[in-house]
């Protein structure tokens, strides 16, 4: 069984139960699912396709929940970038796992920047600022439900 079929039971069958706690902000099973859901969908929206590459530099945060859980939901490859290594190690990372797309931090989305012009294939750089919310709140909350590997 793939990971987003388990999280997919577990959101199901755990609906209330709490799933993650950041601080003082929880989600339940349900909520992290659908959270995960629609930003799969905005990530496909844009074009990208399942197997593809997302790079991701953030701390760990609610939001970045949404990220783990997008990606398996999306069949979406997660490529972590970690922000204490320099702008020239992310380049490295970007450019030999051909990521179309980077979901960055705020704080680190200089750190993109500053090498996207040596990233030709990287399409998409969507940057977690204080209006984030309202790009996930706006794609559907229908499971896309791609192909995973086979089933064997």
């Amino acid at each position: 069984m793939d990971v987003r079929t388990q999280m997919r039971n577990a959101a199901r069958y755990n609906a209330a139960r709490e799933a993650v706690v950041a601080g003082e902000r929880r989600l339940t099973f349900a909520q992290a699912w659908e959270r995960g859901v629609r930003l799969a969908n905005g990530l496909l929206g844009l074009g990208l396709r399942p197997q593809d590459r997302v790079g991701v530099l953030e701390d760990n945060t609610l939001e970045s929940s949404d990220f783990f859980l997008g990606a398996a939901i999306g069949n979406l490859v997660r490529v972590p970038l970690y922000p204490r290594n320099a702008p020239e190690s992310h380049l490295h990372m970007l450019s030999h796992t051909g990521c179309r797309a980077v979901v960055v931090a705020e704080k680190y989305a200089p750190e993109i920047e500053a090498v996207r012009a040596e990233l030709p294939d990287l399409a998409h750089v969507l940057v977690r600022d204080s209006g984030y919310e309202a790009w996930p709140a706006g794609q559907s909350d229908v499971d896309p439900e791609p192909t995973v590997g086979s089933q064997g």
